[in-house]
């Protein structure tokens, strides 16, 4: 204490002396003021000056305006407080020069790093009409802080969809799975606080995860939310009410889950949904025929395979692969998980880097799982 207040008064004292008509209290608060922003940014080295500091501002402020990401987000990033960020995106000659060089130095790698990743993410990612759908949701819901649910049968891409939202929002979407870990309220709760890296504790509040949540995320997003207990809906209220986040709850089918006249006291909570999704009634509604119609083109289902299978497959087994993707009950991941069985058992015939999946292959895969398209 005595070192750091010794510090203090030294720097006061020779602000005083330079400015006559400056105050000692004022000099003082100058003083504890450029130390806050030090501390910081932990003190770190002057370094060398950045002559092109002006070019670095404006491609950091670019890019956080283009990707709405929040100053929380930055300073996570870059170990810093919430409040030096704010203070280097809105008056950055606040931030005394050899702090204020380092951070810019520090934000404009991040930037470029994220920049980066997301051309990855972009140039890896195969949209399909259920994550337009889904993606589209997930930006209404951290647009409006509302209530959202999605619903819709396995193999449409929902889970992926959420990801690509995550993805294209970062920093503003929690992303939980429900599972036999966290369909309660405890331990829903506490998963909610893993995912923002709150300690998490056994006695673990609503209002606590909500408090992190207001400042970590806009939206969150449960999946598999159909495994979710009352207890665990309850709890999710309490942080959607508290918190001001947004909520996403995307499922197989959330008929019973929300069933307010089984159970009342979901009342509150299901009022909350301001937007509903329905990827059944959206993407396979029936032909004028009343006969069933594709959902998903062939040049779609061939890429998505080829991310996970790395083996040439032949025209009429695509055609094969293609139909389960489109009329399978396991839609996409019928599709992908006959290609990989198929695979596999043309391996067993051997044939090297040059080996080609048939016709027959994918047949005899889409038997062995009794899945249409066989």
């Amino acid at each position: 204490m005595g070192r750091a207040a010794d510090t203090d008064a030294r720097g006061a004292l020779e602000r005083l002396q330079m400015t006559a008509s400056t105050t000692f209290a004022a000099a003082w608060d100058a003083t504890a003021q450029e130390n806050e922003a030090r501390r910081g940014v932990r003190l770190v080295p002057a370094g060398d000056a950045v002559p092109d500091q002006d070019r670095m501002l404006a491609a950091i402020r670019e890019h956080v305006e283009r990707h709405a990401i929040s100053a929380a987000t930055l300073a996570r990033a870059l170990g810093v407080k919430s409040s030096v960020v704010a203070m280097l995106l809105a008056d950055v000659n606040k931030i005394p020069p050899g702090p204020r060089h380092t951070l810019l130095r520090d934000a404009e790698r991040w930037c470029a790093g994220d920049a980066r990743e997301r051309a990855l993410r972009q140039a890896r990612f195969i949209p399909t009409p259920a994550t337009r759908l889904v993606r589209g949701l997930v930006r209404v819901v951290a647009e409006t802080r509302v209530g959202g649910v999605i619903v819709g049968g396995p193999g449409l891409g929902k889970s992926y969809g959420l990801d690509a939202a995550a993805a294209e929002l970062p920093g503003k979407v929690v992303i939980l799975r429900a599972d036999t870990d966290s369909r309660g309220g405890k331990g829903l709760l506490r998963a909610v606080a893993s995912a923002v890296g709150l300690p998490i504790g056994e006695t673990l509040a609503a209002k606590v995860a909500a408090q992190v949540l207001r400042e970590a995320a806009s939206v969150i997003a449960i999946d598999e939310a159909q495994l979710l207990t009352t207890s665990a809906l309850e709890a999710l209220r309490t942080v959607f009410d508290l918190s001001g986040t947004g909520l996403v709850l995307c499922a197989t089918s959330l008929g019973r889950a929300l069933d307010t006249q089984r159970e009342p006291l979901l009342a509150p909570l299901v009022s909350r949904f301001g937007v509903r999704l329905d990827l059944d009634a959206e993407l396979l509604k029936p032909g004028p025929d009343g006969r069933a119609r594709p959902w998903i083109d062939a040049a779609t289902v061939k890429a998505i395979i080829e991310r996970h299978v790395s083996v040439r497959i032949e025209g009429a087994g695509m055609v094969r692969l293609v139909r389960a993707a489109n009329f399978s009950a396991g839609r996409l991941r019928a599709a992908v998980n006959g290609a990989r069985i198929a695979s596999y058992l043309a391996g067993r015939r051997g044939g090297g880097a040059e080996l080609a999946v048939s016709e027959a292959d994918i047949a005899a895969a889409l038997e062995m799982g009794q899945i249409e398209g066989s």
